[in-house]
């Protein structure tokens, strides 16, 4: 049988839709020929909105390439549907298989990696919250704020997923130990990237355990919805794991910054607003401003390492995978020679 990967992206779309089909009929009850599956996403997962015959929808995510491990997603299940009980932040509560599993195995023909498909209950509401509209901001701040006050007062025995720090993302990152990866980005980008890993590793290594703890991990503007009647939700926990909480915050502001940037204050402005409704659940750091820019530098290496991993076995990441790392690489490249990076704040701005 060929390789999976092999096949045209919409042939492997239409293979995983079946077996997705198949897979909520044998371990959900659901009819999975019945149910309206709409894509959401295919990127190192598929993602639908399944929709039953009468009933509310769901999420299926079905990850296909190098997934989480099966008590990883367990462990990423059980705090959503600790945060979904304490109804601080509104998340996709997890839903259980008829046996009582948050995680099942499926089979992709030719594909020598086992999958795993997660169900969740869909959350209502318009993702990519209009950050401009008076409140917004400062409701995507209090958000923020909920899920990292949860990982401080809230334990989770035997919480095992990913260490997000300078180690994993720079040193042992895939952009920096691929060839493959250095070859989209180039000498001179591997070349700043290997700079600015020195130049921040030790402000990322600063301060102690109250910084720390669950992560979301990939808090970017579109896993933000704006909910129905009002406030904030958050999505897409597949990268969560354990991390300073800058890394949530630098991933959020470097997301409206890409959008907001050409508008002179508004970055600013966004900025003052999401503080302050952080700083109504939890207090920031002391040294914020100074931190946030190696966390923002931290977050785009974190980029380049999925797209370098990704652009070569994705069609939808490669369409805007080669854009992506050639801007990175630019500011890196900025940096290094003494340019503040994008998204930065000054002491009076935070």
């Amino acid at each position: 049988m060929p390789s999976f990967f092999c096949l045209p992206h919409a042939a492997q779309l239409d293979l995983l839709e079946s077996l997705t089909r198949a897979s909520l009929s044998e371990y959900y009850g659901l009819d999975g020929a019945a149910v309206r599956m709409e894509v959401q996403r295919y990127e190192d997962n598929a993602v639908w909105r399944i929709t039953p015959p009468g009933r509310s929808s769901f999420v299926a995510r079905l990850s296909v390439r190098d997934g989480r491990p099966a008590h990883q997603q367990f462990s990423e299940m059980r705090w959503l549907e600790s945060l979904a009980t304490s109804r601080t932040v509104a998340v996709p509560e997890p839903v259980t298989t008829v046996d009582g599993r948050y995680v099942v195995p499926v089979e992709v023909p030719g594909h020598n990696e086992l999958s795993t498909l997660a169900l969740l209950r869909w959350l209502p509401g318009t993702p990519e919250p209009p950050y401009r509209q008076p409140g917004v901001a400062q409701q995507m701040g209090c958000a923020t704020a909920h899920l990292h006050e949860h990982a401080a007062t809230v334990p989770l025995p035997e919480f095992d997923r990913p260490v997000w720090d300078a180690e994993t993302i720079l040193f042992k990152g895939h952009a920096l130990t691929d060839p493959s990866a250095q070859e989209q980005l180039g000498a001179e980008g591997t070349a700043a990237l290997r700079r600015v890993a020195e130049l921040i590793s030790p402000a990322l290594q600063e301060g102690g355990q109250d910084g720390r703890g669950r992560i979301h991990g990939d808090l970017h503007r579109e896993n933000m919805i704006a909910l129905p009647g009002g406030g904030v939700g958050v999505i897409d926990f597949d990268d969560c794991g354990e991390g300073h909480f800058l890394i949530d915050i630098a991933t959020v502001f470097s997301s409206v910054h890409r959008i907001a940037r050409k508008e002179p204050g508004a970055y600013e402005e966004f900025a003052g607003a999401f503080l302050a409704g952080y700083n109504q659940v939890r207090p920031l750091l002391a040294d914020f401003a100074r931190l946030l820019e190696p966390y923002l530098l931290l977050r785009d290496a974190f980029i380049l390492n999925f797209v370098t991993a990704a652009a070569p076995v994705n069609a939808v990441v490669a369409s805007w995978g080669p854009g992506r790392i050639a801007g990175i690489v630019a500011n890196m490249q900025a940096y290094v020679e003494g340019c503040p990076y994008p998204g930065a704040l000054t002491c009076e701005q935070s």
